[in-house]
This record gives structure tokens, sequence and C-alpha cells, in this order.
């Protein structure tokens, strides 16, 4: 039996980023790629009817990752990007059943209607704070009220955590999951100090290098606008799955793998089994349990550690004139505190083009998460039924959708909880045991695409380099 070069298990965005950093397209020699469903893109999908355009999970990536840009430059779609419109850069809270403006400045803390006196005080004291510079793991929630007070904690951070990751904010890690606020901490002794000391250096270097002041923020936030491409974000996944074609084999579920001498055999439902040098398991980490259960056991369970949170996407088309609100804005998200179902909605249509039929307009709507997994048992109507009693006092809305799509993932969110990082060290030391075994995908260290593309491309570094064991 011949031993291939290699395979990767998954074509969701980090196995098709890492055949493309392994440049694959270009030199496949005899690795493949095997999906086990019978389309590529793992989350990342998009449906086209009716003249609307529906993305399935994730609706584009910050383009603050040079990696990123530098793939879509290499593959031939930078003509095809699309920045969030300026005219979306609004975002809101819902709070006491008013949509209120997510406050990004001193001023608008002082004057907003989402906090009391008390609470705007305390997010003032944040530079007083005395730091905490130990290396343990804490919550994002524990984080955030120890820094800005439990009141801004509850109304910011808690819907800012379901709306990036579908969980709850008291059970994630926050090293984990923003390892960026932490390292602000540890190296500036607080937010405020390393925003300003962040902020002196940004204009220390544009004035040494003669650029003109650039806006920070955008559509997207801070740090980056939310990018995508005209039509969709699954055309990022086709143009990849165009250039990688020889090496895709499509409804290839693999069932079993094991050692074979110095190469690795897999199994997948219907075929026989094939040997390669290298496999690299850029699937689900339960997937990956499944596969490896007989193999290595230990390193089946460290997998099967990682907990997934359910989430529900509802995609409404709807007549301009059956919505009261003018949407302009990005949209909006809801504290738990509200006690509603809906975790918040994005108005689609407002923040890229050709989303909806001239006349109409298209929000995506999210439900679940690791706060709510019962909601996977509603009924179609039932999630519209939901959706409507919750939001018609914040939005108008007048009549039933005219377009609808529900997008259900059971499994949908890796959840970085407390010891996120204890369980991501012993799977990659188990994993590094075993010579030619690799993982990658967002269940290790980001959930974004950007996340998995520079995975990706830290991994395939390491297989191209002969002397380097990659794990």
């Amino acid at each position: 039996m011949p031993t291939h070069d290699g395979l990767i298990i998954g074509g969701g965005i980090s196995g098709l980023a890492l055949a493309h950093w392994l440049g694959l397209h270009a030199n496949p020699g005899t690795w493949e790629l095997w999906e086990a469903s019978d389309r590529l893109g793992g989350t990342i999908g998009t449906d086209r009817a009716n003249g609307y355009s529906v993305d399935w999970g994730p609706n584009g990536f910050l383009d603050r990752e040079p990696l990123t840009l530098q793939l879509v430059d290499e593959i031939g779609l930078r003509d095809s990007l699309e920045p969030a419109n300026d005219q979306s850069e609004a975002r809101f809270i819902v709070k006491n059943g008013r949509l209120h403006p997510v406050p990004f400045s001193p001023p608008a803390i002082i004057t907003t209607g989402l906090l009391n006196p008390a609470e705007k005080l305390r997010i003032f004291a944040e530079p007083f704070i005395r730091a905490r510079r130990d290396d343990s793991d804490e919550s994002v929630f524990d984080f955030a009220a120890r820094r800005i007070g439990r009141g801004a904690a509850e109304t910011f951070v808690d819907p800012m955590v379901s709306g990036v990751y579908g969980g709850v904010a008291k059970e994630l890690s926050l090293p984990s999951c923003f390892p960026i606020m932490r390292e602000m901490e540890v190296q500036y002794g607080g937010l405020v100090r390393a925003m300003i000391a962040k902020m002196r250096q940004k204009k220390r270097e544009q004035r040494a290098a003669g650029v003109p002041k650039k806006k920070s923020g955008s559509a997207a936030g801070p740090g980056g606008r939310l990018t995508s491409f005209r039509s969709g974000l699954d055309v990022l996944v086709m143009r990849m799955g165009e250039r990688l074609k020889p090496l895709i084999r499509l409804s290839r579920s693999v069932q079993r793998i094991t050692r074979l001498g110095d190469s690795w055999q897999v199994t997948a439902a219907g075929c026989e089994p094939q040997n390669f040098r290298h496999v690299i398991l850029a699937c689900p980490t339960f997937s990956a349990a499944h596969m490896l259960r007989e193999f290595d056991r230990e390193l089946a369970i460290a997998l099967d550690a990682i907990p997934y949170a359910p989430i529900v996407v509802v995609a409404t088309g709807h007549r301009r004139e059956d919505i009261t609100h003018n949407l302009n804005g990005f949209g909006f998200l809801i504290p738990r505190t509200q006690n509603l179902r809906c975790l918040g909605s994005i108005w689609t249509s407002s923040i890229f083009a050709d989303r909806a039929p001239g006349g109409h307009i298209q929000f995506r709507t999210m439900l679940g998460g690791a706060g709510d997994p019962s909601v996977m048992e509603l009924t179609d109507d039932q999630l519209w039924q939901t959706i409507r009693s919750e939001l018609n006092p914040l939005l108008g809305i007048k009549a039933d959708p005219v377009f609808t799509r529900i997008y259900r993932w059971q499994q949908g969110i890796p959840q970085y909880t407390l010891g996120h990082r204890e369980r991501r060290t012993k799977i990659e030391q188990l994993t590094a045991h075993h010579p030619g075994l690799s993982v990658v995908g967002n269940a290790f260290y980001g959930v974004g695409l950007n996340d998995c593309v520079k995975m990706a491309h830290r991994l395939a570094q390491k297989i191209r380099t002969p002397q380097e064991v990659p794990a």
C-alpha cells in the first residue's frame, strides 16, 4: 500500500487555509483534503435566493489581520472585498425595552441611559484599580467587574461575549478569549492606561513615518473594519475550493486513525484504509476525538473536553415598510439581565450592499448559546414568534417576513471555558508524542476567521521546515 505525503481532515477555513499556506494549490504532491459533508466551508456558507444573500454563520472578518489580507491577495480576491458600510457604524444595546447607542467615548458614557450614576463613576475609577499581575485564570466577567464594575460588566461585556462566543461571560476564560485585555493589565496596570499609552505610541509612529492621522475604529468596532466579499462570505471558500480541487474529497467521513510503522493509516466510511506521512485534524475537536479514540484514548478525552455552544441563526427578509425602525446602524446585542431569548440582531442589509432586493431589508437574529441550549428544541414557527415578540418593541415589526432562512448549529462555537489554557496545552503535549499528527482549528487560539488563518499559517511553517515536527 503506497504512503501519501499528507492528509488534511476537514474542509472548513482552517483546513483550506492550511492547504493554501502549504502551497498545495501549486504543488499538491500526494496530499489530500477530506471533508465529511458534501460541501466545503464548515459554518461559512451563503444562500442566495429571491434577491437575498444570507450568510449561514459568520458574516465577515476584521481587516486588521495582515495574513488574511495576504491570503485574499494570493487567491486573487482583493477586488471582491466589501468593507462594512460607514453608515452602519452605530451599535446598540437593549435595556429596559429600548435600544441605546453603545457609548464609545467618555462624554457618551456620562450621558448614556445604560448605566446609573454610580455605575458610570465606577467606570471612571478604572485607572485607580490595582492591577492583578499573576498568571492565574479568571473569567471574562470577573475581570470586567473587577476593572470597570459589575453594572458595566453586565451591560457591555456580557452581551459582547454572547455576540462573539455565544457563551456565558462568567464561565469563559479571559486569557483564552481576550488575551490582549489581560496583557494590557499586566503591562500597563489597567485598560485606560494601556489605551492612552498605545494611542501615544501610534501618534509617535505616525509622525515619524509622516503618515496622516487615521481613524482607529469603524463599523466593525475598534481596531478593524468588518469586511466580507460582494454577495457573501462563501466567495472565499468557493475560490479556495476551485484552486485546491485536485486535493479535495467530499463526503469522506473518517472513522479511525491508527499508527502503522512510520506513517498513519486512516479509514473512512466505505473506503479502503490509506497511509499518510502527515495527518492534520482541521475538524471540530469532538470529531477528532471520535477518530482517535481507539488509538490514543487520553488524547481523545482531552479533545472531547472542549465544549461547544449551540447557536440558531434566523435570517429574515422584510418589506421595508413593514419595519418602523430606520435600521441605521450595525445592529444590537442583548444583556442576559434583560431575560430575553434573543442574543442580538445584525442589520445585514445596512452593513453590506445587495443583501436584499429593492424595497426590502434583511436582518439576522441569534438565539441560544451556552446559556440557553433548549432553544434548539423550538420549531421554525416558535423561533419566529419568539423573535417577533422580543424585537417588535425595538424595531416595530408590522408583518411577518416575506423570506426566512434558519440555521441550527447544534455544536456551533467552541467555548474557551475556565481552564482552557491547560486543556489546550495538554492536547498539544499529547499530540507532540505522535510525529506527523497535528491539530488546527477554531477550538484553540481564537474562534474567528482571522484566528484560523493565523494558526494554519503557523502550522504550515512547521510542516514545511524538515527539522521540525508539527504539533
